[in-house]
């Protein structure tokens, strides 16, 4: 499953609940080990998402699970009240504890991207308290 940030809304958490992505994670390598998905389908990527993840998004000392030549990063985007359609990207715990104050339901997900091959998975979502 790829990340859209415009699908977030659609997709909002009823009440205080994370939800992990690490199944469907291994069921889709999984399916691309036995082409059943095409690779370059897993690895299609939004600009600003390979952007982020180039320049300004922390890595997680894990190798990207298909071309394993690049360590993977996170890219986490938090939507919610008075942050746009697009949501805000965050890049350090800081920024996420500035919002988490403010007043409204705020949700983030955290995606993992590869910057050699364009592999990116939504690896969590969480609500912010």
């Amino acid at each position: 499953m790829q990340f859209h940030p415009g699908l977030a809304s659609k997709d909002e958490v009823q009440g205080p609940a994370e939800i992990d992505y690490r199944l469907q994670r291994r069921r889709l390598l999984r399916d691309i080990e036995h082409g059943n998905v095409d690779r370059e389908e897993a690895c299609e990527i939004h600009p600003e998402l390979l952007r982020v993840a180039r320049n300004a998004a922390p890595s997680i000392n894990e190798l990207c699970p298909l071309c394993h030549d690049e360590e993977l990063r996170i890219v986490a985007y938090v939507f919610g009240p008075r942050l746009g359609p697009g949501g805000k990207c965050v890049i350090s715990d800081e920024e996420l504890q500035k919002i988490a104050q403010r007043k409204g339901r705020f949700t983030s997900y955290e995606v993992e991207v590869c910057s050699a091959c364009g592999w990116n998975h939504l690896r969590r979502r969480y609500p912010l308290d």
